[in-house]
């Protein structure tokens, strides 16, 4: 069945016929998105106003119509910025889309495909484990299949003309799927351990485990597997569907990687939603610690370091989402925004963190939109000043336009107006 896509942009309205959402005579919102907050609705005129939030991805609404939100801002790699900034996606589990089979390396995989692949080999559990005829490592006698044209080929090729022996397979669920399964539930296993001790997904990976409690642990290395793995994927053409979904789920894990969320092939996995304003703040933070790190500066995460916005009390605290310091000093506050302008609101809200940090200037980082440049904004009666950054997030190379902008706030500080 094929499902109706709408396609919109973030913090846009879209409508949909009331009738589209309704079975049996009531709304059948998908319950996957119904209370994640994805979407706003409304009703006027017998239909359903949607407005989508800070969130892009395809979003089912029911089994017939998904709504597909893109970034309003034009981002070459949102990948790679997922990866950078470290924020796992969320994963509509049971809700796939095709994406392409480009991949692109990220150390929070594990989070990200780890309730994918349980849900995934609870499926594949309610059918049973895939079994094939497979050659043993050791021939024994009089077991399993005898492949008595294969054992005639290969001694005649030798020039052999008769031998008491035959090839032989045996029907068993040690195969490559079923290894590379399991291997990636131990994986996500022990992340889970070291990382999130107390979550509920522990026992749900332990139980989707002693699925595979007969098959043998692989033996070889990690790099060994994801080899056998991707040339088995390639090969077989068609596997069972809920086989089809773990494999390439494990395929990320054990890579350690995801998949290209801005392009679209025959991959198919979870459909994965983006919270791009939170990836964007953590993706700048990232980026700018790393390279004013190497210039003596600190930066740090304002929402980990609240600081109390009276001098008297802690009741109200403020929570800049970078705070830029040198030889202890807070030297600047910068806040990310994802939008193309800032507003009179925004202004004051960081005029505000600037003077609980006693920060001598600040300013915003927005995408770059038009051809507006970073540049200053002005400068208040007390001094501070104040500066609106741009950064371009279609950049071919981000990497240089990363350190464009590390060197932009740099000058900043300096009190430079000369901005690249």
């Amino acid at each position: 069945m094929t499902i109706e896509i709408v396609d919109c942009e973030e913090f846009s309205e879209v409508s949909i016929r009331l009738r589209s959402l309704m079975q049996d005579g009531e709304l059948a919102i998908d319950p996957r998105i119904a209370s994640k907050g994805y979407l706003a609705a409304a009703f006027k005129g017998g239909q359903v106003i949607l407005r989508t939030t800070k969130f892009v991805g395809l979003i089912p609404l029911t089994a017939d119509v998904a709504i597909r939100v893109k970034p309003r801002a034009s981002i070459s790699n949102l990948s790679y910025m997922l990866t950078r900034s470290r924020k796992a996606p969320t994963a509509i589990s049971g809700f796939t889309r095709s994406y392409s089979s480009k991949f692109i390396r990220t150390d929070n995989v594990e989070s990200l495909f780890g309730r994918s692949l349980v849900f995934q080999c609870q499926a594949i559990a309610r059918r049973g484990l895939i079994k094939r005829y497979e050659r043993p490592i050791t021939n024994a006698p009089w077991q399993g299949r005898f492949l008595a044209a294969d054992t005639v080929r290969k001694h005649a090729s030798k020039g052999v003309r008769f031998r008491h022996e035959f090839d032989q397979s045996i029907l068993t669920d040690a195969t490559i799927d079923n290894q590379a399964i399991k291997e990636a539930l131990k994986i996500i296993l022990k992340w889970h351990r070291q990382h999130e001790r107390k979550s509920p997904l522990i026992a749900d990976i332990t139980h989707a485990l002693s699925f595979f409690n007969n098959v043998p642990d692989w033996i070889k290395s990690r790099p060994e597997l994801v080899f056998e793995l991707r040339s088995h994927m390639s090969a077989r053409r068609k596997a069972r569907a809920d086989y089809a979904d773990a494999l390439w789920s494990s395929y990320a894990i054990l890579e350690s990687a995801i998949p290209d969320l801005g392009g679209s092939g025959t991959l198919n996995l979870d459909s994965l939603i983006v919270n791009v304003s939170e990836v964007f703040e953590a993706y700048l933070r990232r980026e700018l610690s790393e390279l004013l790190g190497r210039k003596g500066y600190k930066v740090q995460d304002g929402w980990k370091r609240p600081h109390p916005f009276f001098v008297d009390g802690r009741a109200y605290t403020v929570h800049p989402d970078m705070i830029i310091r040198r030889e202890g000093a807070v030297v600047a506050i910068l806040d990310a925004k994802y939008k193309p302008e800032v507003s009179e609101q925004d202004r004051y809200e960081v005029l505000s963190f600037m003077d609980v940090m006693q920060a001598p200037t600040g300013g915003f980082v927005c995408p770059a939109h038009g051809t507006e440049t970073s540049r200053l904004m002005g400068v208040t009666s007390s001094g501070k000043r104040l500066h609106n950054f741009r950064f371009d997030l279609a950049a071919s190379d981000p990497s240089a336009e990363a350190a464009r902008f590390a060197e932009n706030v740099d000058r900043m500080v300096l009190g430079r107006q000369d901005f690249l």
